[in-house]
């Protein structure tokens, strides 16, 4: 264990070094200040602590206003926003970058030698310095999930705890995209070429889940609450799906993104798993607060299509195949 630690300390430091962490450390805690400094009440939506602010009961239409539907309209812009473009997108991007040079410094020649002619094994070498990366990146979301939970706390006067399940759903993202760097880092030693195999990955499994969500949206949404294709509304009864074509060809779709990374899913799980009301997730509150009961449905099961464990496993399993394959390629390579 002790040497475990040193490794996750050595791997911190080295990230420390490098200017992008401190940017990237300025650039979260402006964003959590930012989104600690929205509020919304029943009437109004405001910003930067009610410099500004606004009607709500026109950017909502007929949706019905309550404290839980205020609650969850705050929490829904950390999900749908903050996780989706912020911790799932740019910070996801900064965190690759800045433990892109990890492995590819670790296994080059001099450097690797004087490592391995110490007593630890290979493989506690290889998992020290992927946790050290995996805990930087745990660090950053920890303490932005920390500013969440008591902005929230301080606003509603509700301490939510649930809120710190964005800290595994975040992690989980990071780690099932990082084990492809690793990867690579191992097998090339190159840190641009790992750049462009992970990004090219991560580009394939974004387009799977795009794909998906499209097509679920077309063959089975729509039909739902009564709208063609065209987006217009159609005065036909809503119906199950758009027929059997349209099933196969989905099925087809789902069955691809099942087996690839899946790095958009955080704001559906957390929709899912942060609690709002006794009993009600994020995404029971604001479909019931749809004045369309048919629609809030057909919204309801949009959101909780995905299984959260099995799109857990799967990606588990995409990462542990990357890690493995690491894993094996460090053992075998004679430094």
């Amino acid at each position: 264990m002790r040497i475990l630690g040193l490794l996750l300390l050595d791997s911190f430091r080295m990230l420390r070094a490098q200017k992008l962490f401190w940017i990237f450390l300025v650039l979260s805690a402006v964003v959590s200040l930012l989104y600690a400094s929205i509020g919304i009440s029943e009437t109004e939506f405001g910003i930067l602590f009610g410099l500004w602010s606004f009607d709500l009961s026109e950017m909502l239409g007929g949706m019905e206003m309550t404290p839980d539907v205020a609650k969850g309209l705050y929490l829904w812009l950390f999900t749908d926003v903050i996780v989706r473009y912020w911790l799932g997108l740019i910070a996801l991007v900064l965190g690759i970058i800045s433990c892109a040079s990890i492995f590819p410094e670790f296994v080059a020649r001099g450097s690797v030698d004087l490592v391995l002619s110490k007593p630890p094994s290979r493989l506690l070498l290889y998992f020290g310095k992927y946790l050290g990366s995996l805990v930087f990146v745990a660090a950053q979301v920890f303490v932005f999930c920390l500013v969440v939970f008591f902005a929230f706390g301080l606003r509603y006067g509700d301490w939510n705890l649930s809120l710190f399940w964005a800290l595994p759903v975040v992690l989980s993202i990071f780690s099932v995209i990082y084990s492809v760097h690793v990867f690579v880092s191992v097998w090339s030693g190159s840190v641009v070429f790992a750049l462009l195999a992970t990004v090219g990955v991560w580009g394939v499994g974004v387009l799977g889940e795009w794909s998906e969500n499209l097509c679920y949206k077309m063959v089975y949404l729509m039909p739902q609450v009564g709208m063609s294709w065209d987006g217009r509304e159609s005065e036909e009864m809503p119906a199950e799906s758009a027929g059997t074509a349209g099933e196969a060809i989905y099925g087809v779709i789902n069955t691809a993104r099942t087996v690839l990374p899946k790095t958009r899913v955080g704001p559906d799980q957390l929709r899912q798993l942060i609690q709002v009301g006794e009993g009600q997730d994020i995404a029971d509150v604001m479909s019931g607060a749809e004045a369309e009961v048919p629609r809030a449905e057909a919204m309801s099961r949009f959101h909780r299509r995905h299984s959260i464990w099995k799109d857990v496993l799967s990606s588990l399993l995409f990462e542990l195949l990357f890690l493995v394959g690491g894993a094996w390629v460090f053992l075998r390579r004679d430094y």
